[in-house]
């Protein structure tokens, strides 16, 4: 028997039935809201619907949205649970140290998971994340430094742990250190040079349009945008953050090393996982 209570050889049929049903459940949502937004959108030019008529279809709209959002959810779920029954890898903390290198400086738990989906279309939220964090402990105090890299937080200026940030502990300690705001605003940065993407938007294109948009407020070119017009945007924000994290990093390298050395005296333990407060 599996984890889903299901022997085996039953598994997939089980996976495929419930995709096949969330997705029937995503249809018929969007369906609604095509239906009640052209309502809307024609209820708004006659003068004689009243106002409240039109915030209460806002209200109900705004209810689709949020079940859209969570069937989306449920069927990325769903999609990441049957490719790892169907095609098994490797496991979860080595994908996500993976994942690290890729990324190449510390990262939060939120974009790891949107990248780990977009990229290889893993889905792990927060929990997962908090869950991982907590093995990787347990597995360090059985038997310390016994594996090559374990997922450990960031640390901050005095030694103390800053699990906000993900890192891996094969890095060099200044790479793990929050030397100040624009420290993390170089770890914000670097998730848009981090994002290659080629050819259509798809999951990596969209991600990168969003963070884009978060943390450059660079708006994203329109859907109609021709592939050129997309690849010169893109060329365009990646030159702009490789400046602004040059802009930083001038500053910022200096600083980390310096509080690096002042924490290499730490423990082992303290300088993996943090000292304590």
């Amino acid at each position: 028997m599996g984890s889903h209570g299901y022997p085996a050889w039953m598994r997939g049929t089980v996976l495929t039935v419930s995709l096949t049903a969330v997705r029937d459940d995503l249809a018929v949502t969007l369906e609604e809201t095509l239906k009640l937004a052209r309502r809307l959108a024609e209820d708004a030019r006659d003068t004689e619907v009243p106002v409240a008529e039109l915030v209460a279809q806002a209200v109900m709209l705004g209810r689709l949205d949020q079940q859209r959002e969570e069937l989306i959810g449920q069927l990325r779920r769903t999609a990441s649970a049957g490719l790892r029954a169907n095609t098994p890898g490797p496991p979860i903390r080595k994908v996500v140290l993976t994942a690290l290198d890729e990324l190449g400086w510390p990262q939060n738990a939120r974009f790891l998971g949107e990248y780990l989906w977009a990229k290889r279309q893993l889905q792990l939220d927060s929990r997962a994340f908090a869950s991982l964090r907590r093995d990787e402990l347990r597995a360090w105090r059985r038997s310390p430094g016994a594996r090559t890299a374990y997922i450990v937080p960031a640390l901050n200026p005095d030694g103390t742990a800053n699990p906000r940030w993900l890192t891996s502990s094969a890095w060099d300690l200044p790479r793990r250190v929050i030397a100040s705001p624009e420290t993390e605003r170089l770890f914000d940065l670097q998730k848009i040079l981090a994002l290659h993407v080629r050819g259509s938007r798809g999951p990596l294109g969209t991600l990168l349009e969003r963070y884009v948009t978060q943390i450059l407020a660079i708006e994203p070119p329109p859907v109609s945008a021709s592939v050129a017009a997309t690849r010169a945007w893109r060329g365009h924000v990646r030159s702009h953050a490789a400046a602004l994290i040059e802009a930083i990093r001038h500053r910022d390298d200096a600083d980390r090393d310096q509080i690096a050395a002042g924490l290499a005296g730490l423990s082992d333990h303290d300088r993996t996982w943090g000292a304590a407060a």
